[in-house]
């Protein structure tokens, strides 16, 4: 009869013991899920940081590493291919050259400049300028985060369709404007932040960089 006592008591025991560890190990508190919270949170910062330093050296790559006369010359030249009486929001296709999506009419001929920058999109608007997006979101939830930039290109003799219209956020030529979301968050706190990454940053080489 002690004998079973023992045994009932060496198994009660087993199993309380046995049911703390699990719920040390398993509960959602527990060790393990702690664990994996942790590891998540490293991944998720990691991938926050590569967001945020690929956004910046694909700024860099555009204010301070590319020749922005070459680069207007070569926007307007894509313009030009375009009659002004068919310019449609919504052209014949997209063409995907590589990672690259180039929204225009076919047979419009893409300068090497501009295959270079590999832009996230390229596009023509409904008002006749075209659009470099360098970043624009994506499928990812922390790409679709990150602030959309680029620069808008307009031809010589561009109209403005509207008072008080737009070009951009930084004229960095005549006909070549530099848009950014951040500047919405504090316009001149952000241009002194694009000044200083300028500074910091022209002349020095060509990051090697994906598209888009």
């Amino acid at each position: 009869m002690r004998a079973s006592k023992k045994i009932v008591l060496g198994i009660t025991v087993t199993v309380v013991v046995l049911t703390l560890i699990a719920g040390f190990v398993f509960w959602p508190n527990g060790y393990v899920h702690r664990w994996n919270r942790r590891q998540a949170f490293v991944h998720m910062k990691k991938k926050v940081y590569d967001a945020h330093r690929h956004a910046n050296l694909r700024r860099v790559l555009l204010l301070c590493n590319t020749d922005h006369q070459v680069l207007l010359k070569a926007g307007r030249e894509i313009l030009s291919q375009i009659p002004k009486d068919s310019l449609n929001p919504r052209p014949d296709g997209i063409r995907h050259l590589g990672d690259l999506k180039f929204v225009l009419p076919k047979g419009v001929q893409i300068p090497q400049a501009i295959r270079e920058l590999k832009p996230h999109v390229c596009l023509i608007s409904y008002d006749g300028y075209l659009t470099l997006e360098m970043q624009g979101g994506g499928w990812d939830h922390i790409q679709r985060e990150m602030s959309h930039f680029g620069v808008n290109i307009y031809p010589e003799d561009f109209e403005e369709p509207e008072r008080n219209f737009k070009y951009g956020d930084r004229e960095l030529l005549p006909g070549l404007w530099y848009y950014d979301e951040g500047y919405h968050y504090g316009p001149e706190e952000y241009d002194k932040r694009i000044d200083k990454l300028i500074e910091e940053h022209k002349g020095t080489a060509d990051p090697a960089l994906p598209g888009g």
